[in-house]
């Protein structure tokens, strides 16, 4: 939802910034490794520790990488390649893998009884982007849903962020948010498959 109502206003935003990596030579391959590679690594150290503040911005630095990828591989003269679609995909899964474990290896140290929910919302944020790839490899479109990646992305790094300012049950309401959200975007998907495949 928030990603096909932004992408037109942010594709026009990084527009000059585009064209200067292009000038640059910097592959689209490369933003999308220095991105997933840097999310990851930063989720892994900060969150674990417990600075989920600190670990949001360094996080949230790195997620920015995501908007150019894309944008330089389709204004470039190679275009979008398969291997670079699969790459981006890959390295988007770790980073989002990465921002779970993080934040469950803090839990699980100090016992808190949100470690079930927070597995809860990572297996049920892995199928929506599995079920999507699944229906693709099937020639299946299965865009949509109430929760793409960048909303549970923002859901998350928000509900870590305020946590990490200390505000009260703000992680529990966010990973709540997280997994009906989720959820519900998995039950959407897979009515989208079922109803193309009738």
């Amino acid at each position: 939802m928030l990603q096909r109502s932004l992408r037109d206003p942010v594709a026009k935003l990084i527009a000059p910034l585009v064209k200067i990596l292009i000038k640059l030579r910097i592959s689209a391959n490369l933003i999308s490794t220095i991105g997933g590679v840097g999310s990851t690594i930063s989720a892994l150290y900060f969150f674990p520790k417990g600075e989920f503040f600190t670990g949001v911005l360094w996080v949230a630095g790195f997620v920015i990488f995501d908007l150019f990828d894309g944008a330089v591989a389709r204004s470039s003269s190679k275009g979008v390649s398969k291997w670079g679609a699969v790459l981006d995909s890959t390295l988007d899964r770790l980073s989002d893998a990465a921002i779970f474990i993080g934040a469950l290896l803090f839990f699980i140290e100090n016992d808190d009884p949100l470690v079930p929910l927070i597995i809860i919302a990572a297996v049920a944020a892995f199928m929506v982007s599995y079920i999507k790839a699944r229906a693709e490899s099937l020639n299946i479109m299965c865009d949509g849903g109430i929760a793409e990646r960048s909303e549970r992305l923002i859901i998350a790094l928000v509900a870590y962020a305020l946590h990490g300012l200390e505000v009260a049950y703000a992680m529990t309401i966010g990973i709540w948010v997280l997994v009906l959200l989720s959820m519900i975007t998995v039950a959407q998907r897979m009515l989208i498959v079922y109803k193309a495949v009738k």
